[in-house]
C-alpha cells in the first residue's frame, strides 16, 4: 500500500496556494479582476489586500492555509489506506511486466 508523505503534500498544496494568492491579488492590482474577492479572502487571510504588503501577506496565509490542508488531507489518507479492507481496488504487489 503507498502511502502519502504528508509534508510533501503539505509543501506542494502551501506553494500552489501561495501562488494562487499573488496571481489574484497581481490580477486585481493591475487589470482590476477579482477585486470582490480579494476583499472577501481579505476578511479570512488577515492583511490580504491589492497591496503589495498584502499580497505578501496573502500568499504567506495561501501557504499556512494550503500546507496544513495538504498535511491533513495526506494524514487522514494514510489512515483510511491503512484501514482499507479490500483487496479490489487496492493493488499491494504490482509487479512490471516488460
Amino acid at each position: 500500500m503507498s502511502r502519502l508523505c504528508a509534508c510533501a503534500l503539505g509543501v506542494s498544496v502551501g506553494l500552489l496556494g501561495a501562488v494562487s494568492a499573488v496571481v489574484l491579488g497581481l490580477a486585481a492590482m493591475y487589470f482590476h479582476v477579482g477585486n470582490d474577492f480579494v476583499k472577501l479572502a481579505g476578511s479570512v487571510y488577515v492583511g490580504y489586500a491589492v497591496t503589495f504588503k498584502g499580497i505578501a501577506f496573502g500568499a504567506l496565509w495561501g501557504f499556512v492555509d494550503g500546507f496544513v490542508s495538504g498535511f491533513l488531507i495526506a494524514v487522514f489518507y494514510n489512515l483510511c489506506a491503512k484501514c482499507c479492507p479490500c483487496g479490489v481496488c487496492c493493488v499491494k504487489d504490482v509487479k512490471t511486466v516488460v
